[in-house]
């Protein structure tokens, strides 16, 4: 069990994106014509390249045979993150459903084995005359009363398997046996670390779920809040969706909660996943068909001849190039990419808008549309379900869905794109002065091709003039821009994380008295670094608490990041020492370091390789194409969530467990925050 990864959303993530690779490179390969004319490793790089998104071609996709083509035509579909986030959407759908039921089945079992027990309590009781208004009385209220020197030995035996079970969980016995709650981290030290934790960068190992089967504690109702200063203005009630007393704290976790609310909760939910599996479904469904339309007629009607140069056909090649933008893969058909449309608004303009719709920008739309929808409804009694589920959805995203974030978080995300696109923009026509290939393009299309070059440089993948040609300034300003190019959506995922100081232990561990006196305070020098650099402050406010977060989820992902680029730049620059030997301009180390973040960032920009129509890794030995095989692997995975993100997580009594344990958490920490902050003589 130390060995084995555990059974969760990012193992069963990897384990997909391994093996259907896996299972069509062995088709693509052995459906070459002439037969074998690929190399296996090529085969199976080009596999891994268009499930990951990354883009990067070994061989010549024109020269491949129409059924080779279609592999990579559906491999592009199935690894498209939109596409899992659906099959997400349908399996929790189902868990709730499932989960529905069984609530009935159980009431419908109680109910008959209430009425059975009646019975024999009728039977095996005597109720003599000085009792039988008291039974009249009781049954009228629907209750029953018990002599207590009646109750069997059967119901002894059941309470001293209750104390059994109870003193065995005391033994913390989890199914899982890494997984330790809050309550008992200051009590226990010894966890059983697995090689392959599968749990997320920067998560904590010992807090990635729950035990199972746990009930909540009792609901902490809003009394206890009115005392403490800290929380007021942070909590709000929950009567917007449903009547209840509970409450519902940052990042949308509900606490407070008796079990009959929780159902009701539950229920939002269920509506608010089921409506989103229709929206984000017809939304993929859409884009995909219209950009195939779109991309086919124009190619076919405007440029067929460039299509059939390549031996292509020409509705053929715009479906692909449309899909290709859609998934931001960069792949193309035409071996001269997006260069043979530079002068052409339409596939400019409609390719951007595309790349921005699959990835960088889908969380906006998709929130857009939603909002939009709930604008336009109806105001009237008959639609009330509906605003209230479109409602939930917009308060609260990241409960049900992994790209779709509240309103804040939305437009900071639209602000990032918008000026790390600003940056890219100017930078290319700023420092393509002197290219002669650019400069000779009109002003109008010079800037085109600019705005449609800084939209794919960070994720599409597409080149619109040719990348070896370009300043090596502009050159390193993309190696940036495809290394932060997961970073906004990456860190706007976590922040929104629902179970964050669960899954990140902010507030989770709090050190024992041996532990404290252990600690050593940093020098002054240290304590500016973080105060004044990294934004850190003493305390336990909220606002201090989600700061230390952002810089941790960054300092873990850079240090995650880099060791795993710079392995792979050694391991394949030392396997290509002989081809830098004898050419080291073309394989220089910069050359290599631009490929392997463009694997890294899952772009598919490539410097290229003289004389060849493929990716610069095309000319490279088999054993440095299966390390950047395994690059782009890493890399599709370093933008999922942490395993323990509500928005994968199947619906069970352990979430609902943690999520009244974290709101005692953070009671704990604003108590003792407000205490900090209540001034002298107040008390």
């Amino acid at each position: 069990m130390a060995v084995l990864p555990p059974f969760n959303f990012l193992t069963l993530h990897y384990a997909y994106f391994i093996a259907t690779p896996l299972i069509c490179s062995a088709i693509f390969w052995g459906s070459a014509t002439p037969a074998r004319s690929i190399a296996y490793v090529d085969a199976l790089f080009m596999c891994v390249s268009a499930m990951t998104g990354a883009g990067l071609n070994t061989v010549d996709l024109s020269k491949l045979n129409s059924f080779q083509q279609s592999i990579l035509f559906a491999l592009l579909l199935l690894g498209h993150g939109i596409m899992i986030s659906i099959t997400v959407l349908f399996v929790r759908r189902n868990a709730f459903q499932s989960k529905f039921k069984h609530i009935v089945d159980e009431r419908k079992r109680r109910s008959a084995s209430s009425t059975e027990n009646s019975s024999q309590i009728a039977r095996l009781e005597p109720i003599n005359e000085n009792r039988v208004e008291e039974h009249e009385q009781s049954l009228k209220s629907g209750e029953f009363v018990l002599d207590k020197s009646k109750i069997t030995v059967a119901a002894r035996v059941t309470a001293a398997e209750a104390n059994a079970s109870s003193s065995d969980e005391d033994q913390i016995h989890w199914i899982d046996d890494d997984q330790v709650t809050l309550g008992h981290l200051k009590n226990r030290h010894q966890h059983h670390h697995r090689v392959f934790p599968m749990v997320g960068v920067g998560a904590r190992m010992d807090l990635n779920n729950h035990p199972r089967d746990v009930a909540p504690p009792s609901p902490q109702r809003e009394e206890e809040e009115d005392n403490m200063p800290a929380l007021k203005g942070i909590l709000k009630g929950t009567q917007k969706y449903f009547a209840s007393k509970g409450l519902i704290s940052r990042n949308s976790q509900f606490h407070g909660l008796t079990p009959e609310e929780r159902e009701k909760l539950g229920g939002v939910e269920y509506r608010a996943v089921s409506f989103l599996l229709v929206i984000v479904t017809l939304y993929w469904v859409v884009f995909v068909i219209c950009g195939i339309v779109g991309m086919g007629t124009w190619v076919a009607v405007n440029h067929s001849e460039k299509a059939r140069e390549n031996g292509l056909s020409p509705f053929w090649t715009g479906a692909f190039f449309a899909v290709s933008a859609f998934v931001n893969s960069g792949m193309s058909l035409l071996d001269a990419n997006m260069v043979a449309f530079q002068r052409s608004a339409y596939p400019l303009l409609t390719m951007s808008f595309l790349i921005l719709a699959g990835n960088t920008l889908y969380p906006c739309f998709l929130r857009f549309i939603i909002w939009v929808m709930k604008c336009v409804l109806p105001n009237s009694p008959s639609w009330a379900t509906w605003r209230v589920t479109l409602d939930f959805i917009l308060d609260h995203p990241r409960r049900v869905y992994t790209n779709l974030f509240p309103r804040r978080h939305t437009w900071f995300l639209l602000a990032t794109i918008i000026i790390f696109n600003a940056i890219d923009w100017a930078a290319f026509e700023v420092l393509a002065i002197g290219n002669q290939e650019i400069e000779s393009l009109p002003t109008a299309y010079r800037v085109l091709d600019g705005l449609f070059q800084a939209s794919a440089v960070r994720a599409g993948g597409f080149y619109v003039v040719t990348i070896a040609d370009l300043r090596q300034g502009l050159l390193v300003l993309y190696v940036l821009m495809m290394y932060v190019s997961a970073y906004p959506v990456l860190l706007t995922m976590r922040t929104t994380n629902v179970y964050e100081e669960r899954s990140l232990g902010i507030f989770a561990h709090e050190p024992t008295d041996g532990e404290e006196e252990s600690r050593t305070q940093p020098n002054l020098v240290i304590q500016l670094i973080r105060h004044r650099m990294l934004g850190r402050r003493d305390g336990s406010s909220p606002e201090a608490s989600r700061s230390y977060f952002v810089h941790q989820q960054l300092r873990s992902q850079l240090s995650h990041d880099l060791w795993w680029i710079a392995l792979a730049v050694f391991l394949i620059s030392v396997a290509e020492s002989d081809h830098f030997s004898k050419q080291p301009v073309a394989f220089s180390t910069f050359n290599i370091i631009f490929e392997i973040v463009s694997a890294y960032g899952c772009v598919g920009v490539s410097v290229g390789y003289p004389g060849s129509n493929a990716s610069f890794c095309g000319a490279w030995h088999p054993i440095s194409k299966l390390i950047l095989a395994a690059v782009t692997l890493r890399g599709r995975h370093r933008g999922l969530p942490v395993a323990i993100d509500r928005a994968v997580m199947l619906p069970s009594e352990s979430l609902e467990w943690a999520e009244e344990e974290d709101a005692a958490m953070r009671r704990e920490q604003s108590r003792a925050w407000g205490a900090e902050k209540m001034p002298i003589g107040s008390v």
